[in-house]
C-alpha cells in the first residue's frame, strides 16, 4: 500500500498555556470505513508496539464515546429500555398476554419501536442529557480530520465523564434506570461487544497490525526507524487485524476530485444522448454546413482584377485577365497577377521542388 507522506514547512514553535511546545508526527488513522478516521499526535522516538496499542485504546474509545451518546439521546428522548421479555410488544399485542408494558410506568412519549419505556427524564434534564451527547459526538467526529484537529485518550475520557454527569442529573446514582439498559452498561464498562457490529468493532492490540506505506510496522522498532528524524512529519497509517493481511490500496485521487470527475463524465454523457436521440437536420442548410462554402469566400475575397473585364471589339463579350490571349502585351496582365500575388507565392511553396522550374516566369515577373 502505497500511501502519502507529507511534511510541513520548517516553523517557530508554538507557545501555549506558558510553555513551548515542540513539533510532533501527526498521523492520520484509518481503517476500512472512513467514519473511523481520525489524527493522533506522537513523536518519531515512540515504539511501534507502543504506539499500536496507544492508538488501539484511542480506537476503542473513541468507539465508546460514540455508543454512550447514541444510548444518552434515546435515553432522554424515550426513557430506560424494556426487559427484554417485553421488548418490541405493542400495547395490542400486551391486551393478549400476561406481560405488562407498561410496569415501568404510564408512557409520556411512547417508543414506536417499542424498545424502551417511553418515560424519558423531565423536558429541561433531558435536553441536557442530549445537549451533552451531541457535543461528545461532535467532538469525536471524523470530520476532524478535515479541520486538521487531533484526538487523545484524554479528550475522550473527559467526554464520557461530561455524559456521565448528566446521566446522573437525570438518575442520581442510577435510580430507577434498570441494570441491564444499554447506558448504564456503558458508563459500568459492563457492554456486551461482538466486535463486529456498528460502532463494536473494537480492536486488541496484540491482534492487531498498523500499516504505512505498503509496509507492516514491527512492534520491535520505533517509528523513527520507518520516517525519519524529522519531527514535522504527517504521515496516513492503517490499523488492520492480523487476520485480513494487507489493507486496501488508498485511491489515487482525492474524494472532492473523484465527485467532479463523475459530475463532468455524467454531463457528457447525457449531451451526447439528446445529441444521439436528435434527428432533425435543418443544420444542413446552415452557412456553416456547405461544403463549398471555403471556395465560394476565397472566390468572393479574390474578385475580379483591378483593371475590370475588357470588352471584346468583335464579339462585343467580356473576358478577365485570366483570358489573355497570345500577343496580348505583358501590361494587360499585371493588374491580375498584382490582386493575386499572394494566392500564387502560397501555390508555388506547395509543389515539389522538381516543379518550381515551370513558376520561375512567373517569378521573374512578380520581382
Amino acid at each position: 500500500v502505497i500511501l502519502d507522506v507529507k511534511r510541513s514547512e520548517r516553523s517557530r514553535p508554538s507557545v501555549g498555556r506558558g510553555r513551548v511546545r515542540a513539533a510532533m508526527v501527526i498521523l492520520d488513522v484509518k481503517r476500512s470505513e472512513k467514519k473511523n478516521e481520525f489524527l493522533y499526535e506522537t513523536t518519531v522516538k515512540i515504539g511501534v508496539g507502543e504506539l499500536l496499542r496507544d492508538l488501539c485504546e484511542l480506537h476503542n474509545l473513541r468507539l465508546k464515546v460514540q455508543r454512550l451518546a447514541l444510548t444518552c439521546k434515546e435515553l432522554a428522548k424515550h426513557g430506560p429500555i424494556r426487559p427484554e421479555e417485553t421488548r418490541g410488544i405493542s400495547e395490542e399485542i400486551s391486551t393478549r398476554t400476561e406481560l405488562d408494558v407498561h410496569a415501568y410506568g404510564q408512557p409520556t412519549n411512547p417508543d414506536e419501536h417499542g424498545y424502551r419505556t417511553g418515560c424519558p427524564p423531565p423536558p429541561e434534564v433531558g435536553e441536557v442529557l442530549s445537549r451533552t451527547a451531541e457535543e461528545a459526538e461532535t467532538a469525536v467526529s471524523a470530520e476532524l480530520v478535515a479541520q486538521r484537529r487531533t484526538l487523545d485518550k484524554a479528550t475522550c475520557q473527559s467526554l464520557i465523564d461530561n455524559m456521565r454527569g448528566a446521566v446522573m442529573i437525570a438518575y442520581p446514582a442510577f435510580h430507577r434506570l434498570p441494570v441491564y439498559d444499554p447506558t448504564r452498561m456503558e458508563l459500568e464498562d459492563k457492554e456486551e461487544l461482538d466486535g463486529a457490529s456498528d460502532l463494536q468493532a473494537v480492536l486488541d492490540h496484540t491482534q492487531t497490525n498498523l500499516w504505512w506505506a505498503g509496509k507492516e510496522l514491527q512492534t520491535t522498532s520505533t517509528l523513527e526507524q520507518y520516517v525519519g528524524r524529522n519531527e514535522k512529519t504527517k504521515i496516513i497509517t492503517k490499523l488492520a487485524p492480523r487476520s485480513a493481511g494487507a489493507p486496501v490500496r488508498e485511491p489515487r485521487i482525492d474524494e472532492d476530485t473523484h465527485k467532479a470527475m463523475m459530475a463532468h463524465y455524467y454531463k457528457k454523457q447525457e449531451e451526447q444522448k439528446k445529441l444521439q436521440a436528435d434527428e432533425d437536420d435543418s443544420y444542413l442548410d446552415a452557412e456553416w454546413a456547405n461544403p463549398k462554402a471555403l471556395k465560394d469566400s476565397s472566390s468572393a475575397a479574390a474578385g475580379p482584377c483591378r483593371g475590370g473585364p475588357e470588352a471584346d471589339e468583335a464579339t462585343g463579350a467580356s473576358r478577365s485577365c485570366m483570358s489573355r490571349r497570345v500577343g496580348d502585351p505583358i501590361e494587360d496582365f499585371l493588374p491580375f497577377l498584382w490582386n493575386h500575388a499572394g494566392c500564387l507565392l502560397a501555390l508555388a511553396l506547395s509543389r515539389a521542388p522538381s516543379e518550381l522550374q515551370a513558376w520561375q516566369p512567373v517569378s521573374r515577373v512578380l520581382t
